[in-house]
């Protein structure tokens, strides 16, 4: 299954849920011990991998962190162990999700950052309070450096921004799977000069386009179902990628490259068929109502923005195919009636006489054209790409403002009690000033009116 880092960090407040309803073993302090060496250091790495903010805290917590840590290279603990392993297990998952190449905008990458260490904070903070539990349940003495780490007490932050890092496999269902597949079988066929065919880089590039059509169109319906405030800059980039993919994806009649890409046409019909039961009806993308069913905005679009990074990738092979048939030795075929004559008179093997196709000559630069378009395309989706991920790190939604005038108008004046006369006290107040009652039902009859009422307020 496809799994982010939000995914792996909402496992690890569950797998802390689990070791607190757990009691520590009489005896395991030293097996307790050795464990906490091995989380220190899957913790240390996690602060590694994430985006990292060098403040005081975060080096205070990675030195405290550092001197806990287990020696690298260490066998793992062997099984049975306390759920601490189960702790330890998920945030090295994590590591390894947050280690992924994402393109993402600095706002993005600060929101994850933060996140990864606040979720971090309170996992350890409430791990190192139950083993300090056991230790005294135990009789064992205090550990100091687990005391300090049981004394943070903060709340895990499930930033959106966490949806950036995922990773898919090719069995997962839905359109990840999809993506998976048909990256495979794109890189296999682009990457070799020998196999590379016209079939394999125009159905590349014009998938990518569906891609960018997927998600502008995601985008849009998010937008209208009031999930997003704003995704015009997104949508805006989005077209403009999808249609310099489409231009790319159009080879000049003159030029052709020859080869067979099976594989690579059936993943590319997987994908498209993919893409339109999940996102149209018809000729006509779903609709809010229907696209958002069984699943929400920002998982859809955080989905969509994994099989662009993807499409990034595949991308730059494009792009450096295209650039070895305009530049290398693996060349395009050219029509044989558009090569100047002079070139034509030079003399060519007996075998060739009867073709219609030639190979391209080396100064004539017939595949530049086709590399421009496809540079010019990826520069476009490099740019497209964070910007689908930027609203969901903004917020969609504002607290509501409190207007406290008529709270206040409402509040009737505080009781006033009269001595009697001698008593040094005219007048004295029930409560002190600037608290007022709340006011009940009975108040209604014995509201002041007018400046009176409203100087007491």
């Amino acid at each position: 299954m496809a799994t982010s880092a939000l995914d792996l960090l909402i496992a690890l407040d569950a797998r802390v849920d689990d070791l607190e309803a757990t009691s520590m073993a009489p005896g395991s302090v030293p097996r307790v011990r050795q464990e906490w060496g091995a989380l220190a250091r899957a913790s240390l790495q996690l602060l590694h991998a994430g985006p990292r903010h060098p403040n005081d805290t975060a080096r205070r917590l990675e030195a405290l962190l550092g001197s806990m840590a287990a020696i690298p290279g260490e066998y793992p603990l062997p099984e049975p162990g306390t759920g601490l392993m189960g702790i330890t297990a998920t945030i090295g998952c994590t590591a390894e999700v947050v280690r992924t190449p994402t393109i993402a905008s600095p706002t993005t990458r600060h929101q994850a950052g933060i996140a990864i260490r606040a979720s971090l904070e309170a996992a350890l903070g409430r791990a190192a309070r139950w083993t300090q539990r056991g230790f005294h349940s135990d009789g064992s003495a205090p550990d100091p450096q687990i005391v300090r780490l049981a004394g943070i007490d903060a709340e895990p932050d499930r930033s959106p921004a966490l949806h950036a890092w995922r990773l898919i496999g090719p069995a997962d269902p839905g359109i990840d799977g999809a993506v998976s597949r048909w990256v495979a079988a794109a890189t296999e066929v682009i990457d070799s000069p020998r196999t590379v065919t016209q079939l394999a880089l125009q159905l590349a590039s014009a998938d990518i386009a569906l891609l960018c059509a997927s998600t502008s169109a995601v985008m849009q319906r998010a937008t209208q179902a009031g999930a997003f405030p704003h995704t015009t800059a997104a949508v805006a980039a989005l077209d403009t990628a999808g249609r310099s993919w489409r231009q790319a994806a159009r080879w000049p009649g003159e030029l052709r490259l020859g080869g067979r890409a099976i594989d690579l046409r059936h993943a590319s019909a997987d994908l498209r068929r993919c893409l339109d039961d999940s996102l149209r009806t018809g000729n006509e993308w779903k609709p809010p109502s229907g696209l958002f069913v069984d699943t929400s905005p920002e998982h859809l679009v955080a989905v969509l923005h994994s099989g662009l990074q993807s499409a990034t990738r595949l991308g730059q092979r494009v792009m450096s195919a295209t650039d070895e048939l305009a530049r290398g030795a693996s060349r395009v075929w050219v029509d044989a009636g558009g090569i100047p004559s002079p070139l034509r008179s030079v003399p060519i093997r007996s075998d060739n006489l009867r073709l219609d196709w030639w190979p391209d000559p080396a100064d004539s630069h017939s595949g530049e054209l086709l590399h421009e378009q496809t540079s010019r395309a990826l520069t476009g989706l490099v740019y497209a790409t964070p910007l689908v991920i930027e609203p969901l790190t903004s917020r969609t939604s504002l607290p509501g403002r409190v207007d406290d005038k008529g709270l206040w108008e409402a509040v009737s004046p505080p009781p006033t009690r009269f001595e009697p006369p001698g008593s040094g006290r005219a007048w004295r107040r029930s409560r002190p000033q600037g608290r007022p009652r709340t006011p009940s039902a009975g108040d209604s009859g014995r509201r002041g009116t007018g400046s009176n009422a409203r100087a007491h307020a």
